[in-house]
């Protein structure tokens, strides 16, 4: 008897491994949202990156939320005054680099809107040399104005 326990037991634990890993027939769910209401975070990435090409702080001081942060690791006390601080030292230089947006995707949730795409930014001098990033961002609507909140950016997976 203690034999069968084993063998069924053993059958049962091989039966939910194999129901438990099998992958979905159909993809997830997307939410399609009408253009005209991405339209203001399209527009709000657009600024955000010219101001970014020109070392323009007062886009930063507009779209930004006093609360906004990155979860960087090498930056913890990153934050909107220290990255305002950083583009002050430097404001109207001409960047070394360019950068480009592709493949943008925006989700609106409410109140909360988030944009996800590329960035790829390349060295003037060399565009040999270039580096992409994934980059997440959230909106968050107050009143009638949308604000960034949270920003975050990875290294793109190379294919």
């Amino acid at each position: 008897m203690r034999s069968f326990t084993v063998v069924a037991a053993s059958f049962l634990i091989v039966v939910a491994t194999v129901g438990f890993s099998q992958k979905q027939d159909s993809p997830a769910p997307t939410i399609e949202i009408p253009a005209k209401d991405a339209l203001p975070i399209w527009k709000l990435e657009a600024e955000m990156l010219k101001a970014e090409m020109n070392g323009d702080s007062s886009e930063v001081e507009k779209v930004y939320d006093n609360d906004w942060t990155t979860p960087a690791p090498s930056r913890p006390d990153w934050n909107k005054a220290a990255l305002l601080k950083a583009i002050r030292e430097h404001e109207g230089d001409p960047t070394p680099y360019i950068a480009t947006q592709e493949g943008m995707h925006i989700y609106m949730l409410g109140d909360t809107a988030v944009a996800m795409y590329v960035k790829k930014y390349v060295v003037k001098e060399n565009p040999s040399i270039f580096d992409i990033q994934d980059q997440t961002d959230v909106f968050v609507k107050g009143g009638n104005a949308w604000k960034l909140r949270i920003s975050r950016s990875s290294p793109h997976e190379k294919k």
